[in-house]
């Protein structure tokens, strides 16, 4: 009887710390399974910015992605902030749901892409690493690029 009571007194403070932790983390994780940040919901007042995805093949056969932004700016020397930023920040790159890398331009080699379809997904971030989003919705944008042999 005293080991169930000791066990359970283990399980209920680990429950309560990893709670704890928890809610004191600023990250969540996303429907991927991927660690992402508290989002930064666009204010009223202020021009809501938006992301075009365009990729193309280069004449060396490798992926080229050119991000069109309207009311963004990269601003890489902010990035890590503590305060959001509304219209600023960078552009998180996913492959079929893999996050490859941050993106401060509007340029990125994609390198050589799988054979078959691709998706390109990007999403804008705030300088404090949040995903900006607008009523709800995540700042995001995705292509199918598709790769024959």
């Amino acid at each position: 009887m005293k080991k169930i009571k000791s066990f359970t007194g283990l399980i209920v403070i680990f429950l309560v710390l990893f709670l704890y932790f928890i809610n004191q983390n600023s990250h969540l994780i996303n429907s991927e399974g991927h660690i992402t940040h508290n989002p930064v919901e666009i204010p009223e007042g202020y021009k809501v910015p938006s992301v075009e995805v365009q990729v193309s093949q280069d004449r060396s056969n490798t992926w080229l992605l050119h991000l069109k932004t309207k009311h963004f700016t990269f601003a890489p020397e902010k990035v890590g902030s503590d305060r959001p930023s509304y219209n600023e920040g960078h552009v998180h790159l996913y492959i079929n749901g893999e996050k490859i890398n941050r993106l401060y331009g509007n340029y990125f080699n994609l390198g050589d892409l799988e054979e078959g379809k691709n998706k390109i997904r990007v999403s804008l971030h705030s300088n404090n690493h949040g995903a900006l989003v607008y009523k709800g919705k995540p700042i995001e944008n995705s292509k199918i690029v598709e790769v024959s042999s």
